[in-house]
């Protein structure tokens, strides 16, 4: 009887998801089915199984980690789940040369070798791509999710076109969910922490009708966590308030046809945009010595002028901010995949539609009086098509051809609203409020993108174990950008007074006279551009493999969708153009128990995208160009042993001499600028390393499985993470620097034999150490703030399979 129920259950939920699917995309699938890869290159640790091969798929086949010819990382659902690594950015402590910046919903950004985020440009591209179930997201934004019941995530680096899906030319982020199964299963995990943090995670699947039609349905939700407290009001900050829903379809009709449907939607509403002031800048440096040149007037000086406030800069345990409130975000998507076997092909079909929504509610003065807030509204829509058809694999050809389409919608409009102590704090103590007060100011963006390409990539196999990959692209890309400035609201004034106004308005458009700020630009681009690689390979043995690469994209330009009127031949960039060189060897040892994988890169890029000044045009200010030209160049080791089968353990290195070889017209820190002159007058930055790529990466961890009797099951791990201090402002300021770091993760736990049950009590963060993601540098109404990492956190995790 209880079976008979099951099946009920089961059946109900896939109808649901069945009737849902009628208002979705055409029916579209992968060409391969994609296997879990294990946790490290021996096992998949705290899964019961011993001596699993890692399967990854970043060429679009089932292919042994250990016998692809690339520089690929890949850690399976198994242990992301033990482990409860969720977010993009905690891949970093498993992954070398990986790392990712989780701001906020917007300000996201993915890292492979220091290069790649854009994080703070809504129409620059990342250099990283994410590719999630097949399907390219185009926006950093998306990153933020939460990534749960996966099969595997995996990093591939350097230039990845002729085969995944858009261009990238720094690496790509590969991510795998669990498919349906028509083995019927229900998972409930709770979770509880301190901070009162609270998870639940919930995944079903199974069959709706016997091997034709099966559904998977994973619910996640993640509440509480604020660590900090807002003096002002007592809100908890830097909270989680999240949840989402994935629902699919698999529907296999015969042996030779599938499809699966996915159907998705995230929702956040949480107070992660706390970022404390650690500083202000009070005197302006001589550049070279290092000597005192002058006071500075900044933002601390304007409060006290203002308001008599003395700043507080005890971060992170400053908050008093009147004016925060929850940052919102959605995310909702449907994509499809179809594989057919042809018989002597396979065809593949990727359809996809993804939406960001997204709007910040910042307290931007980061003080307790209503002076403004600022931020950018967000709306992405983006539209892809992908077609492939592949080779069977064979003993002397393996080949793969396709087509891929993007459209992408896109609005970025910075708001900035003033609040009744704005005219106090801007323009003098003496003016009334209502000169600012209500008033709004935009700068509305508008992009939009058409993309297509045809690409192909082949293996010759010369010799049994002798092979030569090669691959080519072809992409043809139109982008159009609008920026508008405008203002709105507030009270109607005497012409006295509106001059006020006038020019607080203009000084934020960079326009003039009468202006108000108004003003109207665009821009647009057509442009085509090759990718190609070429990728040798020799099994000298069963047991080692040496490999070489060379490979070349392009990154399109990027749209500046807040370009300021001044600004209006600056709108659209030139592209990026990245040419890297790889080689390495993969090996295993003692029957599979040992593996070690060495990798060495030389990535140059050229017309780097950065922000640049132009001394010749003092209006510019700073602004998104073309600066030059960067070189990462270093290795990546990766090893693991299982001496045991109940014992495993690993340990990477990374050593990345990240290089600014042509940088001259950098913007000055702000320490500096009066010394040269003012902020319109550049900085030379070549020769440094790059901003927020430390040189030096660290990793180890312990992973145990030892059975206790017959049902359970003893399982812990500890996991750390080093890495070499690193500037993450500008190498050549005296602020903004993280110091070395190391970061360790640690859990112990049972479970049953057949992973039926499990529990386990985990701690990330171990040593609590204070460190920062990420800082700003301070400006004429801004102090310096630092985005700073999680303190430790600490809680039980239970799992239940029925």
């Amino acid at each position: 009887m209880s079976n008979i129920l099951a099946d009920r259950y089961h059946a109900k939920i896939g109808a649901l998801l069945l009737a849902s699917s009628a208002l979705s995309l055409p029916a579209v699938a992968h060409a391969e089915e994609i296997a879990a890869p294990a946790a490290e290159p021996a096992t998949d640790s705290g899964s019961g199984d011993e001596g699993t091969t890692i399967v990854v798929t970043a060429r679009h086949r089932e292919e042994s980690l250990q016998e692809v010819p690339l520089a690929i990382s890949a850690v399976s659902g198994a242990e992301l789940t033990a482990k409860r690594i969720e977010r993009v950015s905690e891949f970093a402590i498993k992954v070398p040369n990986f790392s990712a910046l989780q701001q906020n919903t917007r300000v996201s950004g993915l890292y492979v070798r220091g290069l790649g985020g854009n994080a703070s440009n809504d129409g620059a591209e990342g250099g990283v791509g994410l590719i999630v179930d097949n399907v390219f997201f185009t926006h950093v934004g998306f990153s933020w999710l939460d990534f749960v019941d996966l099969e595997n995530i995996q990093v591939v680096r350097g230039p990845q076109g002729t085969l995944l899906g858009k261009n990238t030319t720094i690496g790509a982020v590969i991510v795998q969910t669990a498919k349906p199964s028509f083995d019927p299963s229900l998972t409930v995990t709770g979770t509880y922490g301190n901070y009162d943090a609270a998870q639940i995670r919930l995944n079903a699947t199974g069959p709706i009708i016997a091997d034709k039609l099966a559904y998977r349905l994973t619910f996640a939700n993640s509440y509480g966590g604020g660590w900090v407290t807002n003096q002002y009001n007592g809100d908890k900050l830097l909270d989680n308030h999240r949840w989402s829903l994935r629902g699919q379809l698999l529907f296999t009709p015969t042996s030779d046809i599938s499809s699966r449907l996915i159907v998705e939607h995230y929702d956040s509403q949480e107070r992660n945009n706390f970022y404390p002031a650690i500083g202000d800048v009070t005197q302006n440096l001589d550049p070279n010595t290092g000597a005192v040149v002058s006071a500075r007037s900044g933002w601390s000086s304007k409060l006290a002028n203002a308001f008599g406030y003395t700043p507080d800069f005890n971060a992170p345990h400053n908050a008093n901010l009147n004016n925060q409130d929850r940052l919102v975000a959605r995310t909702d998507g449907v994509s499809n995949e179809i594989n057919w076997d042809l018989g002597g092909v396979n065809l593949t079909s990727v359809s996809a539609w993804r939406r960001l929504y997204f709007r910040p509610y910042n307290d931007s003065d980061y003080t307790p009086y209503d002076i403004y807030r600022a931020g950018y509204d967000v709306d992405v829509n983006q539209y892809s098509q992908e077609l492939r058809l592949a080779s069977k694999q064979s003993d002397v050809l393996d080949w793969q051809i396709g087509a891929y389409y993007l459209h992408e919608d896109l609005r970025s409009n910075l708001r900035t609203i003033f609040g009744s102590d704005s005219a106090a704090f801007f323009l003098s103590p003496a003016l009334p409020a209502a000169v600012t007060d209500g008033l709004e100011y935009d700068r509305d963006g508008h992009l939009h993108i058409d993309s297509i390409a045809g690409f192909g990539q082949a293996t010759f196999h010369v010799t049994p174990t002798l092979s030569v990959t090669g691959g080519l692209r072809y992409t043809y890309e139109k982008k159009s950008v609008d920026v508008e400035g405008y203002s709105l609201g507030g009270a109607t004034l005497p012409s006295a007074l509106a001059a006020y106004r006038t020019t607080l308005l203009n000084n934020l458009g960079a326009t003039s006279g009468s202006a108000a700020g108004s003003y109207s630009i665009s821009d647009s681009v057509n442009r085509g551009s090759f990718a190609w690689l070429v990728n040798p390979a020799w099994q000298v043995t069963p047991n080692v493999l040496l490999y070489a690469s060379a490979s070349y994209g392009e990154k399109s330009g990027a749209a500046n969708t807040s370009a300021t009127a001044s600004q209006a031949s600056l709108v659209i960039t030139r592209p990026e153009k990245s040419t890297d060189f790889e080689g390495g060897i993969k090996t295993s040892w003692l029957d599979g128990k040992a593996t070690v994988n060495l990798n060495l890169y030389n990535n140059t890029i050229k017309d780097y995208q950065a922000s640049r000044v132009d001394s010749t045009n003092a209006t510019f200010g700073s602004y998104l160009a073309n600066v030059g030209k960067v070189r990462l160049r270093g290795f990546e080791l990766e090893t693991a042993l299982r001496p045991v089968p109940a014992l495993s353990l690993n340990a990477n290195a990374a050593y990345n001499d990240a290089k600014y070889l042509d940088y001259d017209d950098a913007p000055a820190p702000v320490e500096y600028q009066v010394a040269n002159g003012g902020a319109s007058v550049p900085l030379s930055l070549t020769g440094y390393q790059i901003v927020g790529a430390p040189k030096w990466t660290l990793q180890g961890g312990i992973d145990l499985d030892q059975p206790i009797d017959d049902t359970w099951v003893l399982t812990g791990y500890v996991n750390t993470s080093w890495k070499s201090k690193v500037a993450l402002i500008n190498p050549r300021s005296i602020y903004g620097w993280q110091d070395a770091v190391a970061l360790t993760n640690a859990g112990i736990g049972l479970r049953t034999q057949d992973n039926s049950f499990t529990a386990q009590v985990w701690v990330k963060n171990l040593t609590n150490e204070r460190y920062a993601v990420a800082y700003s540098s301070a400006s004429a109404s801004a102090p310096i703030t630092e985005v700073f990492g999680n303190p430790r956190t600490y809680g039980i995790t239970i799992s239940r399979k029925f």
